[in-house]
């Protein structure tokens, strides 16, 4: 008999029923406990309880630098806690050494309290960090395991696990993602992963000779305006600071298109702030700009975490030689400069763009997980999943993508 993806989700809520009736919430507890440590599951209710061994397991686990200990705790210190998040991080082991660490958390919303991966909106890829030899050890299906860290969990009335990459690896040798197996609904965006070769010239190759030579054309033309230099913020203070303006240049940029963004939200901005300010031995970000004549003309703000590099934030000054594609040629240039630098992955991240499909023409499925575990959740889940439909069939469509496009701008 063939059981659905929603089943799986929900399965915990109703198993929840056949609990033992003990007489207090305490025995009901204590009851849950025993079970999840007979699977190996502890669960950990705060950052610092789960630090050591989430910083130790990171350096060789499976995953993305989204899910990193630096990365959220910057996010629940400036965002989450303000969002009423309680973390509810999932460590899972075998044989007394980590296969799996959850960061989960619960978050009150519509009334409801509601199981999320943490990392709001300040997180593009959402999901576990896991051990390279995740499947050779698991000795229990995952949606059984899955359970079994249900159970263990607080009560929620809604499951809502979206931003799901399918891998967790490269093109090249991906990692499949267990979470995002727990539903088929794939996510309104798909995600821009693509190899670099050893050598940018080996890169450039990818394009018809015509756009190698377009390419030429504009750098030259943009290097006889002026000095033109490209560069990557060498210390903590620059990279805050040149954070800083790219953010608030991309705030800008979005404000006219009438979309209203994270980058123009305080306790958000604070996280960047944190994240850029991190020591040069645990440094996350890579800040880059693009100037001509020590003026402005593009900058971008990525990620890089074992080999791969993440581009999360890239604006551009629309008024300054558009011909030119400063834009583009920014790009060029830190492709490049990540190559040189034996950078293994490049990911342009999530969302739909015309230049991304340039520059990797597979995107990579992104999948919202999206169950009910109450009777108010089901009705809830079942609305949010009708949304997101509604809204992958629009982001899909580019007839009626440019007329959303084209109504936020005359709103703005």
């Amino acid at each position: 008999m063939s059981v659905s993806s929603e089943e799986i989700l929900d399965r915990p809520a109703r198993l929840g029923r056949r609990r033992p009736r003990g007489t207090t919430a305490r025995f009901r507890a204590g009851y849950d406990a025993r079970l999840a440590h007979a699977a190996g599951i502890t669960l950990y209710e705060s950052f610092e309880a789960a630090e050591s061994v989430w910083r130790e397991f990171e350096t060789h686990a499976a995953g993305t630098a989204f899910q990193s200990f630096d990365w959220l705790s910057a996010w629940y210190r400036h965002v989450g806690r303000e969002l009423g998040v309680t973390p509810a991080i999932a460590v899972v082991t075998r044989q007394g050494a980590p296969l799996m660490l959850a960061p989960l958390g619960i978050e009150r919303r519509f009334g409801l309290s509601l199981l999320v991966w943490m990392g709001g909106r300040l997180a593009d890829y959402k999901g576990p960090l896991l051990a390279p030899d995740f499947e050779a050890r698991l000795d229990v299906e995952f949606a059984t395991l899955w359970r079994q860290i249900r159970r263990a969990l607080p009560r929620h009335d809604l499951v809502m696990l979206d931003s799901q990459p399918v891998s967790l690896g490269t093109p090249a040798a991906p990692f499949g993602n267990p979470f995002a197996a727990l539903s088929a609904s794939p996510a309104p965006d798909a995600a821009y992963v693509f190899d670099l070769p050893e050598t940018f010239e080996e890169f450039s190759q990818r394009y018809r000779a015509e756009t190698r030579r377009i390419d030429r054309s504009k750098f030259r033309k943009l290097e006889a305006e002026g000095e033109v230099s490209f560069r990557i913020a060498a210390t903590p203070e620059e990279r805050v600071a040149m954070t800083e303006e790219i953010l608030a240049r991309k705030a800008e940029q979005l404000a006219q298109q009438g979309i209203s963004s994270i980058f123009e939200e305080e306790n958000y901005l604070a996280a960047w702030r944190d994240l850029a300010g991190l020591p040069d031995e645990r440094k996350l970000l890579e800040v880059a700009e693009l100037r001509l004549d020590g003026a402005f003309l593009s900058g971008s703000v990525s990620h890089v975490w074992r080999g791969r590099s993440t581009l999360m934030v890239h604006t551009y000054d629309h008024e300054t030689l558009p011909k030119l594609s400063p834009g583009r040629l920014h790009l060029l240039k830190h492709l490049q400069s990540s190559i040189d630098r034996g950078i293994d992955v490049y990911d342009l991240s999530v969302g739909y763009a015309a230049y991304k499909e340039s520059f990797c023409d597979t995107p990579m499925e992104m999948r919202n997980a999206i169950a009910g575990a109450s009777l108010a959740g089901h009705g809830a889940a079942a609305a949010i999943r009708a949304a997101l439909a509604a809204k992958r069939l629009i982001k899909n469509d580019p007839r009626l993508m440019s007329l959303v496009q084209k109504a936020r701008a005359r709103l703005a």
